[in-house]
């Protein structure tokens, strides 16, 4: 028997207490068995204990290790200070005691290097911001409702679809073409087969495109110094901490500088991850693409035409940056224009902006006038 009372810092009252009984758990993931998942726990106790520390502790008693996954952390309503009140413990194993402590939380388990680690479930992966409980509550209605189609029009939807085609309409056939299974199953099902995705925010679920989603995810801010880095371990860094999947072209760095490919320095400070895509296509020569799929970097025309007989870099530098408000409001598209891209006229008006801008900084920077001076009248 297991008895879990769940609540949170800050919070006077429990959010939920559950008797529950074994389930069949989530997939391991494709690593090794691990049989320390089916040792029972003949009595285990935990009471307002932050939940790191209490499932490491729960881990202890069998001989396994766990811990929750940097993403986990970051997501939970109280990051690492989450708290579980009351964990009641007899005779059940972790393979049974998992599902039942993680579900109402949005995570599941994954075996790695012969212990468990603590990951969201994967609506809870697009959210770039901390759960809040009402998520949660929205999650596991979810979850536990079999979907029909009474039963989903219960359930609020936002569609951040343009507004060019009939969404709601085409969620619903291919709703129908999905099979059976809970409203989330379904919709992990339905909107994957349209190339979008769905997540919860408070009362309500959200359908984007997986391309905004991949944008949004882009937009998270980080903190980070690579010193004298390979690039193809900075770019594979950067979309791990943006929690997306990253293709390269075959051979690319190859064809750039060996002091660019092998040993590339960057510093980042409070950066959004897209800006470091920016600032590595600017200076390398290579570009990246947003698919609905994750990040697909290249080689930019520029380096690709140089490398053909007669071919020439574009070298004119960088004069301004476009930025271009994504449909729904939740990302923008930036792009960098170099000189050769404008119009004389528009690049006249630039110098002319550049000249009346330097003026005033120099008026504002130089000294003010004593009275009786020489260069006072």
């Amino acid at each position: 028997m297991i008895s879990i009372t769940k609540s949170i810092v800050g919070f006077a009252a429990c959010l939920a207490t559950m008797w529950v009984q074994p389930q069949p758990p989530p997939a391991e993931s494709g690593a090794a068995p691990l049989p320390a998942l089916d040792q029972k726990l003949e009595q285990f106790t935990v009471s307002d204990a932050e939940i790191a520390d209490a499932l490491a502790e729960m881990g202890k008693q069998v001989g396994l290790s766990i811990s929750l996954d940097d993403r986990a952390l970051e997501l939970l309503p109280w990051g690492k200070q989450t708290k579980l009140a009351q964990v009641n413990v007899s005779n059940a194993s972790l393979r049974e005691i998992l599902p039942q402590l993680l579900s109402p939380l949005g995570m599941t388990y994954e075996t790695r290097d012969g212990g468990i680690v603590i990951v969201p479930t994967e609506p809870l992966k697009r959210l770039n911001r901390r759960l809040t409980w009402e998520d949660l509550k929205l999650l596991k209605q979810a979850a536990e409702s079999e979907y029909t189609p009474e039963n989903f029009a219960a359930f609020k939807v936002q569609y951040r679809i343009t507004s060019k085609i009939d969404a709601a309409k085409m969620l619903e056939h291919q709703l129908a073409r999905s099979g059976r299974g809970t409203v989330a199953e379904m919709l992990e099902t339905a909107t994957g087969a349209l190339g979008w995705i769905w997540f919860p925010e408070e009362d309500h679920i959200v359908i984007r495109t997986g391309q905004a989603q991949i944008a949004s995810l882009l937009s998270r801010r980080v903190t980070a110094r690579y010193a004298n880095v390979p690039l193809t371990q900075i770019l594979t860094d950067l979309a791990d901490k943006a929690g997306v999947a990253l293709t390269m072209e075959p051979g690319m760095m190859t064809k750039l500088p060996p002091s660019t490919a092998q040993s590339y320095t960057l510093f980042l400070q409070s950066s959004s991850i897209r800006q470091a895509l920016e600032s590595i296509a600017a200076e390398t020569g290579l570009k990246y693409e947003i698919t609905r799929d994750g990040v697909n970097v290249g080689l930019s025309d520029a380096v690709t035409d140089a490398g053909k007989p007669g071919g020439s870099t574009r070298s004119s530098p960088y004069v301004a940056k476009l930025i271009v408000p994504g449909v729904d409001g939740s990302y923008s598209v930036e792009f960098l224009v170099r000189a050769e891209d404008l119009p004389q006229d528009i690049l006249d008006y630039r110098d002319q902006m550049l000249g009346d801008f330097i003026q005033k900084v120099r008026r504002e920077m130089a000294p003010p006038e004593v009275p009786g001076s020489p260069n006072t009248p």
